[in-house]
């Protein structure tokens, strides 16, 4: 049951990913985009749809990897308006993903994901 549920997740965050490359339906500033950041997340889905009490062990390296990539401000910039993005789409625990940071010891990822935050105001 569980790896069902892992691979609808996994399928979901795959199918955006799809759905931005050919609709381009992201658009972001910045050197990340936003397929790299979804791609970065997606051995995470399952912790951040709910459905496990901690990250896979693939996620933490793969957002780390994500991490040493944001360099400056546009980076960080960029990964907040994706991931509010996604978050507001796909019904992402805003728990769950504000405590993936700290979980995965990530310093320059650590950005607000809130359907209310102002990601030009990141810094």
């Amino acid at each position: 049951m569980a790896v069902k549920k892992m691979d609808e997740a996994v399928f979901a965050v795959g199918l955006v990913v799809t759905m931005m490359n050919v609709w381009g339906a992201v658009s972001v500033e910045g050197a990340i985009s936003c397929n790299q950041v979804v791609s970065a997340m997606t051995p995470c889905a399952t912790y951040l749809l709910g459905n496990a009490a901690t990250p896979a062990a693939a996620c933490c390296p793969s957002i780390r990897g994500l991490d040493s990539q944001v360099k400056a401000t546009p980076d960080r910039q960029a990964v907040c308006n994706c991931l509010k993005t996604q978050a507001q789409s796909y019904g992402v625990k805003l728990g769950k993903a504000a405590n993936l940071p700290g979980l995965c010891k990530v310093t320059d990822l650590n950005v607000p994901i809130s359907p209310n935050v102002d990601c030009s105001k990141v810094h």
